[in-house]
């Protein structure tokens, strides 16, 4: 009874009654993940993107700017503007920033089932399939709970198939040339995401080539797209340049992390000692994680897209027919270039990483792929439903597997297996295969081919299922694909967002509970806030907008009138005996928070602050004086560059020891994806 009656909302509505049903299950679902999550807190990403937003409000957070290294784009900060608009409580600001990334990531599987269907699928259960193996995949479901660049950066290369193959239907040339530009816009806005998606533009173009090239067909006007995309391009180039000088407080692009200019800076140098050495081991790596997060599929799309490009190369050599049609050749050529051009821009991004000697997630760094797997794992499915897969590919892609691993273990291996410290972010993908290991774990050689062998099921359920049924091959398969994903997202939530969550709160405690004492009103004395870790700083001008925040690591640069927090052991007996009035307004568990100057004084007691009441309570709660400085008290130290000892800039002091951790596990990658923050000996 309930079949039929869909089946007649399809008649009717068609696909029109089936994208908002999708579009409002990933909402629900995506909501329910981001529940208990209320604060920030991984650092600098989610707090370096709300600066952005508050930067296009009139609002500077460049005191506190200046201690981060890294560039994250402006355009997901852009979209989040409104929301710093509309709401002044930070804690309903964040809930409202979680529950926009859920409507923007909520889009993907609607996409995915607009290409299943465009690229002729055939029954409508194959195309929900494809779209529930998209949105449900596990790091979108993550990734996307943070306040950071991640969710846009997925979103945008869905959208630009989306938007090339709905080009490719338009049959009136002005329209036809509208789409183009309008493509080319949101390819060139990719670059104010994140400079990875540089790898997913690269990929689009190519395929457009490629399909002029084997199906003398033009998909889109590539005047009206290339117009867009360097005119756009050229704007966020000249926006970037404008933030990263007002509100990172840097002249040169190359002193900051995540940019372009970086990157050529200082890739001549990486070359050196043994860096074609370091490339390979981390190339090989990132092919490990891509191939494994996949659960092997993405061999298969390997095998696949060569079936493809090979059979338009023979057939346009011998001017014949093709055997695959546009469309899927398009979302072919798209979906593996964009995965091959992203591990190539990551290999590049992360051989010369210090961290790859402490950090095992720095070789294998999945972060940039895991945005774009499911394009991947979405073209092997719709070749399963449309042109079927032969045995032959699927012995070819154990082979590749095969390859892959090997390299692995001969290259990377013995360097991860050599560091004692882990974090979860950076490798999500790898943990729903870790079976019954802890998140807390290091990985060993064992879990690493365990990871091998759960793609090696797959390749022997695939060659088994392909080979002794071909009526049900296409049931079992989905049924196998949606299995693994409901898996992963139950992993997902179960074993890593709890612990988010608890990282949260835990972090964020004492600077919400000092931030009920800081008087967050205009004209108030700005806030110095001396020698307190960076996410303390980036968190406290968060927490209180109304008021300036600066960073400061030296005592004799406090300056006067102003609100100071420091660390609650911290000394700060060369402020309290001078004559300027210092009185103690609050205090949490870690931090204290100190009215230094008349004005700060007088603004105390314009708000009914009761001085007498405050002296007697710092007789208990300022620390016992020292006559020297302790070690704790020593700046914050970063690297930036390959050799810590042979770099240095005005804006973070260099360190060249380093203390390693024991084993240290950030879910949520609270030190930034690549911080080299350590404990000065």
């Amino acid at each position: 009874m309930i079949y039929d009656k869909l089946r007649a909302i399809y008649r009717k509505y068609g696909n029109k009654a089936v994208y908002p049903v999708i579009f409002l299950i990933f909402l629900i679902i995506n909501i329910i993940g981001c529940a208990g999550l209320s604060y920030p807190a991984t650092d600098p990403n989610e707090l370096s993107v709300i600066a952005v937003s508050d930067h296009f409000l009139g609002r500077s957070w460049s005191g506190v700017m200046v201690s981060v290294d890294y560039y994250y784009g402006f355009l997901q900060g852009l979209i989040y503007t409104p929301i710093m608009l509309i709401f002044d409580d930070a804690k309903m600001q964040y809930s409202a920033i979680l529950f926009l990334n859920s409507v923007m990531i909520s889009f993907v599987p609607v996409i995915a089932y607009y290409i299943s269907y465009k690229l002729k699928t055939g029954k409508i259960w194959k195309c929900l399939i494809a779209s529930f193996v998209a949105g449900g995949y596990c790091c979108y479901f993550a990734h996307t709970k943070s306040a950071w660049t991640e969710t846009i950066s997925i979103v945008l290369p869905w959208v630009l198939i989306w938007l090339t193959l709905r080009t490719g239907d338009c049959k009136n040339k002005y329209t036809r040339f509208f789409m183009s530009l309008l493509t080319g816009t949101v390819a060139g806005l990719s670059f104010a995401a994140h400079t990875r998606l540089i790898a997913v533009v690269l990929a689009l173009t190519l395929a457009l080539i490629l399909e002029r090239v084997f199906f003398g067909k033009k998909i889109i006007n590539f005047i009206g797209y290339f117009l867009s995309l360097i005119i756009i391009t050229a704007g966020v180039i000249a926006l970037s340049g404008e933030i990263q000088r007002d509100l990172w407080c840097a002249e040169d692009p190359s002193l900051l992390k995540n940019t372009i200019a970086e990157f050529l800076a200082g890739f001549p140098a990486a070359m050196e000692n043994n860096g074609f050495l370091r490339f390979a081991e981390t190339f090989s790596a990132q092919l490990y994680y891509f191939a494994a997060s996949t659960w092997g599929l993405g061999a298969v799309s390997f095998c696949l897209f060569a079936a493809v490009l090979s059979a338009c190369i023979k057939h346009k050599a011998r001017k014949e027919p093709q055997t695959y049609e546009n469309e899927v050749s398009l979302f072919a050529f798209y979906s593996v270039f964009t995965v091959i051009f992203t591990l190539i821009f990551s290999t590049f991004y992360r051989f010369r990483n210090d961290n790859s000697a402490i950090y095992q997630d720095s070789m294998m760094f999945g972060r940039f792929t895991d945005g774009i797997v499911p394009l991947a794992m979405i073209f092997v499915l719709i070749m399963l439903f449309t042109h079927s897969i032969s045995v032959n590919k699927i012995l070819g892609a154990g082979a590749v597997l095969g390859v892959i691993y090997f390299s692995f273990i001969m290259l990377a291996v013995p360097v991860i297996l050599s560091c004692n410290s882990t974090r979860i972010a950076p490798v999500l993908g790898l943990y729903p295969l870790r079976v019954g290991a802890a998140s807390t774990e290091l990985l060993t050689f064992d879990s690493l081919l365990l990871t091998m062998s759960m793609s090696f099921c797959i390749m022997g359920i695939l060659l088994v299922v392909i080979s002794c049924t071909k009526k049900y091959r296409s049931i079992i398969i989905s049924t196998i694909m949606s299995v693994v994903t409901v898996y992963s997202l139950i992993y997902i939530s179960a074993a890593y967002l709890p612990i988010c969550k608890a990282e949260a709160e835990n972090l964020n405690e004492s600077v919400v509970k000092l931030s009920e004492s800081v008087f967050n009103q205009s004209g108030a004395p700005a806030i110095t806030a001396y020698n307190i870790s960076r996410h303390d700083a980036l968190m406290l001008q968060f927490m209180n907008r109304n008021v300036s925040v600066k960073v400061t690591y030296d005592i004799e640069s406090v300056p006067e009138n102003s609100f100071l927090v420091v660390k609650a052991g911290e000394d700060v007996s060369a402020l309290e005996n001078s004559r300027t009035p210092f009185l103690l307004v609050g205090s949490s568990e870690t931090l204290r928070l100190y009215a230094y100057g008349e004005r700060a004084s007088a603004y105390m007691r314009s708000q009914d602050i009761d001085e007498s009441e405050l002296e007697s309570e710092k007789e208990t709660l300022i620390p016992e004086k020292t006559t020297a400085p302790s070690e704790t008290s020593l700046a914050p130290k970063t690297t930036t560059g390959e050799h810590p000892s042979s770099f240095e800039t005005e804006r973070t002091p260099s360190v060249t020891t380093y203390v390693t951790p024991s084993v240290v596990t950030t879910p949520a990658d609270s030190l930034g994806e690549e911080d080299n923050w350590a404990v000065p000996q």
